[in-house]
């Protein structure tokens, strides 16, 4: 790989890691902003109520009695009532405020950096999910009769009324059926019918899906995502495309809609009509408050809702329609989406590394499931990191030990290297040439100590993508490190670093420091400049893996330690031969593809040339007729 390439991949690193820094101080503002704008409403709000003008003196008093005069009874306030529908997993708290789920608790899943209080899905939202929308953001507003007499041990029913005379029932069950995703998955039974004096169009009302907010202050805004399968394409938007405000509420025409949802990094809410059918769906942000526990302060939410279809319910006749809709409301697990719903694997938002984090991950749970859960109680998912490192890595191993050799051979060919440069130093295309021609005389691959690198890129930025996601990894310890989902900090500075923040991870270091072993290690290739930038590697990845979940730096720390035993057992190997092959005469692809990039730049040379008025390509004399004897 030549001194561009190796430009290119660090700056692109660098320009990753600029953006995700600089992409949380924006947040930051922003938020803080947000902050202002609201402790600056209230002070208006303040200053306007202490200039009110103050009522008309009052009289003086007399002695006939005051009489008071009688005020309206206030109407009767309605208390809210909750009821409870329970999995094994899952605690699903109903509402008569609209009919819906309140809130989900996810049993086992305990908040972040806390033992106590559960992971509550729709726990940030006003409105519950199921509940009827009149527009963007806008909600039915009655309060339903919870009908205790229909309710069974795995369903529970609601009815209310609109002023216009539009009947609402809804009967929510759990599923019943021997399936996988079971404890996590519920129907909604809806019915409405039309008493009125006119017509109701059922997609002037839509259906409430729920709100998604961050687990913790470290959650990137990207994560924050609403999603909807629209004619067979997945759809995705996440809270950063609102721009913290700027834009109006999301609405797209959803086409035949397949189901629709929120999710944040780990967790998912998914509501899919049994029939699929026309709908538009809308989306919109929030600003919630974090617990102090997790860093506090305000971050964005996002949240959702779908209309109902394009029916009529006339006055008499045809007056009813009833509709089912099923709901996954759980863990962003990829092998348990994958077989709730079709589809549903979609919803990990892998991106173009889709395939590779699907196999990655498929082959982490085999490997837990099948050895280490049976082996260990606690460090179970660490050694199926580790092994599934090790696999890969032995994988590759005749891929990187052919890399190794061709960079010794390589390194043998330095002082002609240096020849050529100072003899054509004048002429980088002929040096070039020349080096084509060396290396095709001792069969060398210029590229082939790149390859290894070439092929761990998309392994790694899959592995990245994969832990993102990895819901089995919360919780789970491993060695010093707490949670294999978050980052392992061991402490917390009294100030902040670029980049890194007030935590002092270790895995990451010992990360780093291996790196550097293995490229010390590495024969040395290249100009100066090359390998300066090859050695800057270690510090791109330390700053990239530094915030992000530990598991990424485990898997990251024990390739390198399988690269450095490789190194040493590779060094022990015999030095390989630097002889030339025969058959050398014959061109190979890549000086065959520098030739033809040079024919290309004469001709474009001599066409400039000519079209700026000078004398151009020499054409070719006219031969005469050839005759014999």
């Amino acid at each position: 790989m030549d001194r561009k390439a190796w430009i290119v991949i660090v700056l692109c690193c660098l320009g990753l890691a600029v953006n995700l820094h600089f992409s949380g101080k924006n947040r930051e503002t922003l938020l803080e902003q947000e902050r202002e704008r609201k402790e600056t409403e209230q002070a208006q709000a303040a200053e306007e109520k202490e200039k009110a003008p103050e009522g008309d003196p009052q009289p003086e008093e007399t002695e006939e009695p005051s009489v008071t005069p009688l005020e309206p009874e206030p109407e009767p306030v309605v208390a809210e009532e909750t009821a409870i529908l329970r999995t094994g997993n899952v605690v699903f708290t109903f509402t008569t405020f609209g009919g819906g789920i309140k809130h989900a608790e996810m049993s086992g899943q305990y908040a972040v950096q806390d033992k106590e209080n559960l992971v509550r899905l729709n726990q940030e939202g006003d409105h519950p999910i199921g509940r009827l929308t009149t527009g963007v953001d806008e909600y039915l507003d009655i309060v339903y009769q919870h009908q205790k007499e229909l309710d069974t041990e795995n369903s529970i029913s609601f009815l209310g009324k609109t002023e216009s005379g539009l009947y609402i029932s809804k009967k929510w069950t759990l599923e019943e059926e021997e399936m996988e995703g079971r404890d996590y998955r519920l129907k909604l039974d809806l019915v409405l019918e039309n008493h009125g004096e006119s017509p109701v169009k059922l997609s002037d009302y839509g259906l409430f899906a729920g709100i998604a907010a961050p687990l913790w202050e470290g959650e990137w805004g990207r994560h924050i995502t609403l999603f909807y399968h629209k004619s067979g394409d997945y759809k995705k938007r996440r809270v950063v495309r609102f721009k913290k405000g700027k834009k109006p509420p999301f609405r797209d025409d959803a086409g035949m809609l397949g189901f629709a949802g929120v999710s944040n990094q780990f967790f998912a809410t998914i509501i899919a009509p049994e029939k699929p059918y026309d709908a538009w769906v809308w989306g919109n942000r929030k600003v919630v408050k974090l617990p102090e526990l997790v860093g506090g302060g305000e971050v964005e939410a996002i949240l959702m809702g779908m209309s109902l279809p394009e029916e009529t319910l006339s006055v008499k006749g045809d007056n009813k329609e009833s509709l089912t809709f099923n709901l996954y409301l759980g863990p962003k697990n990829n092998l348990l989406l994958r077989k709730t719903g079709e589809d549903y694997g979609k919803v990990m938002n892998y991106g173009m590394f889709g395939g590779i984090s699907y196999v990655l991950n498929w082959l982490l749970n085999v490997l837990f499931s099948g050895i280490f859960s049976r082996m260990f109680d606690a460090w179970g998912w660490g050694f199926a990191i580790v092994t599934l490192t090790i696999i890969i890595r032995a994988a590759m191993w005749p891929l990187q030990n052919k890399s190794t050799r061709a960079m010794k051979r390589m390194s043998k060919l330095q002082p002609e290297m240096k020849e050529l440069r100072e003899k054509y130093a004048d002429d980088p295309g002929r040096v070039n040439q020349e080096m084509m021609k060396m290396y095709r005389e001792y069969g060398i691959n210029p590229l082939g100590g790149c390859l290894p690198l070439l092929v761990q890129i998309p392994i790694f930025f899959g592995f990245y993508i994969m832990l993102q996601y990895a819901v089995e990894l919360r919780q789970q310890p491993f060695l010093w490190v707490e949670d294999l989902a978050l980052p392992d900090t061991v402490a917390t500075l009294p100030f902040s670093l670029p980049f890194l923040g007030d935590g002092v991870n270790l895995l990451p270091t010992v990360m780093a420091v291996t790196m550097v072993l293995q490229m010390a290690l590495t024969p040395k290739t290249g100009d100066k400049m090359q390998r300066r930038l090859f050695m800057m590697m270690p510090v791109i990845f330390f700053f990239f893996c530094y915030n992000f979940a530990s598991a990424l730096a485990l898997y990251w720390t024990t390739s390198n330690i399988f690269a450095i035993v490789q190194m040493l057992i590779t060094r022990r190997l015999p030095e390989p031969d630097l002889k030339k092959k025969k058959g050398a005469q014959k061109k190979g692809f890549f000086q065959r593809l520098q030739e033809r990039a040079e024919v290309a730049q004469k001709t474009q040379k001599e066409m400039r040339a000519k079209q700026m008025g000078g004398p151009g390509p020499k054409k070719p004399k006219k031969r005469g007729p050839r005759t014999g004897g």
